[in-house]
């Protein structure tokens, strides 16, 4: 009998792997005339609502543009922190092989008014919870999440850049 507890191998389950992170731009009441999304995963000339896969990280995103507010011309220029993190897999265990982390899609929102973020519900349709963590005339941030993502957005109006401008395809 002791013999046959010796053979017995235990499994070593393995670890689920990272999710992925994808990120969007839209707009809406005014497309921007001109933004730098402040990473290469998204291309230069790029389409709006289109996914690009995005690594974990912090990123800078600059947009502006005019509206046009039934009287006159009105110019916007917002400045955008965002934070993307990764669901990581689970660890294995004993019998046990980890579950793989979820993918989050994220779409910034690019408006005259300032930008907003949402998280898509091809993720799944676990409800984000908003927390405002900093609120005043020049300076506003949030952080979205819950259990399974989250992601934080810091973006303050600034004064409209000169210089070369580009253009997103629509």
């Amino acid at each position: 009998m002791l013999s046959l507890n010796s053979c017995s191998k235990s499994y070593w389950g393995y670890d689920g792997f990272d999710g992925r992170a994808y990120l969007a731009l839209s707009w809406s009441e005014a497309e921007p005339e001109y933004i730098e999304p402040g990473t290469f995963a998204i291309p230069q000339y790029f389409y709006w609502n289109e996914y690009y896969r995005i690594e974990p990280g912090i990123y800078n995103m600059y947009y502006d543009g005019s509206l046009w507010d039934g009287y006159g011309w009105l110019d916007y220029a917002w400045e955008v922190d965002y934070e993307i993190w990764v669901n990581y897999g689970e660890p294995g265990g004993p019998y046990y092989d980890g579950r793989d982390g979820l993918d989050n899609y994220f779409v910034i929102e690019c408006n005259p008014f300032g930008p907003f973020v949402y998280r898509d519900l091809k993720s799944g349709s676990v409800n984000p919870k908003y927390e405002i963590i900093e609120s005043n005339e020049d300076n506003i941030s949030i952080i979205m999440s819950n259990e399974y993502f989250s992601m934080k957005l810091n973006y303050r109006k600034v004064e409209k850049r000169t210089g070369v401008q580009q253009k997103a395809l629509n």
